[in-house]
């Protein structure tokens, strides 16, 4: 595991010991007491580094053995944390598809806070890559929608239309 603080979770500081991740009240969590030394170690949590590497970061700062696991079996527990390298083989070859994710990492954020678990958010984005639409209409509606899933990461996008495109159906963004 690669533990990461959900991106879509903004971190801030109440006072000293205590730590607010997430803004909107539906998905801010408030964790305290936080030492020095485990402050430090939660910037540490960004998805570069496995739990080998973050134990010894740990031991380094003067954190007791089983500290790191605890904190990060806490915070993923909480549904805080996610895993960089979590996910299936589908997760994976979207990860090396680098300019494809770093598109829709934003979709990705957000889906992280709604698939709890550690590397569930990028399973879901990839299985949309499976995804076969057909939207039946190119006007005004039919068009946006069309670039919107295919914006979105939907596989194929197959837009049928029979007509002719009138001055009428012309809109913003398609």
């Amino acid at each position: 595991m690669h533990p990461m603080v959900k991106p879509a979770l903004r971190r801030g500081w109440r006072d000293l010991n205590t730590v607010q991740f997430g803004m909107a009240p539906a998905h801010a969590m408030v964790v305290g007491p936080v030492d020095t030394a485990t402050g430090s170690l939660l910037g540490l949590l960004d998805g570069t580094r496995g739990l080998p590497l973050l134990r010894d970061e740990g031991r380094r700062m003067g954190l007791p053995d089983g500290h790191v696991d605890t904190l990060v079996e806490r915070l993923s527990a909480s549904g805080l944390l996610d895993d960089a390298k979590g996910g299936g083989p589908e997760a994976t070859d979207l990860r090396e598809r680098k300019e494809v994710l770093d598109r829709l990492r934003p979709d990705l954020a957000s889906l992280s806070l709604l698939a709890r678990e550690p590397g569930a958010a990028v399973d879901r984005l990839a299985a949309r890559r499976s995804l076969r639409v057909r939207v039946r209409g190119a006007g005004r509606v039919g068009v946006v929608l069309a670039s919107l899933l295919a914006g979105a990461g939907v596989g194929e996008v197959d837009v049928r239309d029979i007509g002719r495109v009138e001055p009428w159906d012309v809109a913003p963004g398609g």
